[in-house]
């Protein structure tokens, strides 16, 4: 769990309908997490150093990513985004995955507008669903 008052619930939504307030906003699609995650390591790249940036997800989205680890054998060194800190909240939606920097958000969960947020959709389908 996060140590923050942040409704992750509300960041989404608000990534999703695209904020007026200027911010860079990096929105991927991909099949599971672990393809979601991948883009969005991608894409904050382009717009800044993602070492600074971690992952937030729904606690099932994390186990659903551990599943996947293991059973498809990636090697951790071989994929630079998975050294990245991967945050559970349960506020996070079970279709969504962030990237962002830990100061992207204030703790009010508005978006700061000073470093780019990156939102992915997992395009699961229903035989593989998380699992609770």
């Amino acid at each position: 769990m996060t140590d923050r008052a942040i409704n992750f619930q509300e960041i989404v939504e608000h990534v999703r309908a695209g904020p007026a307030d200027g911010a860079a906003i990096v929105t991927v699609d991909g099949d599971g997490p672990i393809d979601v995650c991948q883009r969005l390591f991608e894409g904050v790249r382009e717009r800044t150093d993602p070492t600074a940036c971690e992952f937030y997800t729904s606690p099932n989205v994390r186990r659903e990513m551990e599943r996947r680890l293991i059973g498809d054998d990636v090697a951790v060194e071989s994929e630079a985004f998975l050294e990245r800190r991967i945050r559970t909240d349960v506020s996070m939606p079970d279709d969504a995955i962030l990237f962002m920097h830990p100061d992207a958000v204030t703790l009010g969960g508005t978006i700061t507008g000073v470093h780019p947020v990156g939102v992915g959709t997992l395009s699961i389908p229903d035989d593989d669903q998380p699992r609770i």
